[in-house]
């Protein structure tokens, strides 16, 4: 997500200098705020799941232990020469560690019950299902819990050995196996990359191309999902290509789950490089996920908002792609929604159109969704503003004359100068850029005296003035500049103090 723009200073008011490096820049991948996005990101898609469904066998088996049973009596057990003992505990164990409230992970690693455990994954248990089956159920939630005890199992050793039963005959070995390694997967970038260097990919890939259960699936395509995630350093490409083609065609399933996590996949491939966005172009992506940006599932929306918004962040050919297949009449539903992650990330996607050429930005302009973007920078939410903010900034930057007086016809300038008295610092820096961005350009087209004009009949002077007293030097600094280079006194600047348009259409001028 997207690179911001660099901030004016005192000693280099002049931000523009390199213009093709700027307007490179201007489609944002937001890397200053991806921490916040994947914050976000948890809160949409939990990147562990506990399993605490228990199965049939729990009211099969009773225990021959006298007293309440304890995690030595399941580690005393467990080397037992009697199998069906040792299943006994085994099953105990997974049953302890699927407490909803409160699984005792870390007492059982300490235990040293761990390599036990381990040990029935071994080759000489492959004719022992029940207890392949079992052990994996019980790494899945050790695996849900801490990096501390998702680590642990890694160290020990399980990753190959759990891969290893993803070509089980038994079924629900197989699953809890994916289970598992989507819970290792789901930890961050370390141990997602080990699970990618044991050749995983294939495996997953070939049992998607199986007839299997949608609860299967569900687990490959979210297991997936979790090889796809975090960007810090970003998994290896080459490695997950084979998956795109199925993640695709997951985008065609009956089942929302999958959709959904197919969806999160392709929202996580996408946040990269222009290389790696026409990878998943070419493979029909775009065709599948628009026709989600139009149901109420968030659990579907925001992900396929999120691919869409990623494809119009690349470079124009693939944003004229994305406008090409009707992107923008989705847009002023999602500006308008209820949740406010849909209404940023709409704002978002709309901010990288205006950073394109002009013929996108008239685009948006033909859609009518200036007159909706205005609106959005006046809702409540700060983090709603800034994506606005930005995207008026963009247009501020690279719109034509006419663009941006049909624009500032809209009363843009009210709740934009405004938003110069927000008590959070990032935004007031956004909104001085974007000041500094449309002053420089009327100073350049003619404009700069009404533009002034208007500034300051809306008190945007006064706001600025009063950020000079502001504890950020460098609010400080770019407020003082702005006004030292364009609000002089009137006695100096020669005003042509014609009149604003009445008409707000695109078609009037500053003239």
């Amino acid at each position: 997500m997207p690179a911001k723009k660099t901030i004016l200073n005192s000693r280099s008011f002049d931000v523009f200098q390199d213009r093709n490096k700027y307007y490179e820049d201007l489609r944002r991948k937001r890397n200053d705020v991806t921490v916040q996005l994947r914050k976000t990101l948890r809160d949409e898609q939990v990147t562990k799941h506990r399993n605490i469904v228990l199965d049939n066998h729990d009211e099969e088996f009773e225990f021959n232990f006298d007293s309440e049973i304890t995690l030595d009596n399941i580690k005393e057990g467990l080397m037992s020469d009697l199998l069906s003992k040792k299943l006994n505990c085994l099953r105990y164990a997974r049953k302890m560690l699927s407490s909803r409230k409160c699984a005792p992970i870390d007492d059982f690693i300490k235990a040293g019950i761990l390599p036990l455990v381990i040990d029935f994954l071994s080759s000489k248990y492959d004719d022992k299902t029940d207890f392949q089956y079992e052990c994996a159920w019980i790494l899945t939630n050790i695996a849900s819990g801490s990096s501390e005890n998702t680590i642990s199992i890694v160290n020990a050793g399980v990753v190959p050995l759990l891969i290893n039963l993803l070509k089980s005959p038994d079924l629900r070995v197989m699953e809890q196996a994916v289970w598992a390694l989507g819970n290792i997967s789901g930890d961050g970038p370390k141990l997602r990359d080990i699970v990618l260097s044991n050749r995983i990919v294939p495996i997953l890939k070939s049992l998607l191309e199986k007839p299997i259960e949608v609860t299967a699936q569900q687990n490959i395509v979210w297991t997936i999902s979790n090889l796809c995630r975090s960007k810090n350093p970003p998994p290896d490409f080459t490695q997950l290509l084979p998956c795109v083609p199925l993640l695709v065609d997951m985008l065609k399933h009956t089942d929302f789950q999958v959709v959904s996590n197919a969806c999160w996949a392709l929202s996580y491939l996408t946040d990269g490089s222009n290389e790696k966005i026409q990878v998943i172009l070419e493979a029909g992506a775009l065709n599948s996920i628009l026709k989600y940006l139009d149901v109420d599932d968030t659990t579907i929306l925001i992900p396929a908002l999120r691919v869409v918004g990623n494809i119009v962040s690349g470079n124009d050919i693939q944003t004229k792609h994305a406008l090409d297949h009707g992107v923008l009449k989705y847009l002023h539903r999602l500006l308008s929604h209820k949740r406010i992650p849909v209404v940023k990330d709409a704002a978002w996607l709309l901010s990288n159109v205006m950073a394109g050429n002009v013929e996108q930005i008239q685009c948006a302009i033909d859609h009518d969704l200036l007159p909706v973007l205005v609106n959005v920078l006046q809702r409540g939410d700060i983090k709603v503003q800034k994506e606005a903010a930005w995207a008026i900034n963009n247009l501020f930057s690279g719109g034509t004359l006419m663009q941006k007086s049909y624009l500032l016809g809209l009363g843009v300038l009210e709740p934009y100068c405004g938003l110069l008295l927000s008590p959070d610092i990032r935004m007031v820096e956004i909104i001085l850029e974007g000041l500094s961005q449309l002053l420089e350009k009327a100073n350049i087209d003619g404009t700069l005296s009404k533009i002034c004009i208007l500034i300051e009949e809306i008190s945007g002077l006064d706001h600025l003035e009063a950020l000079q007293n502001h504890t950020s030097q460098k609010i400080y600094e770019i407020a003082y500049n702005i006004i030292e280079k364009y609000f002089q006194p009137e006695d100096t600047i020669n005003f042509d103090l014609g009149i604003m348009p009445q008409d707000t259409g695109p078609g009037n001028l500053f003239i």
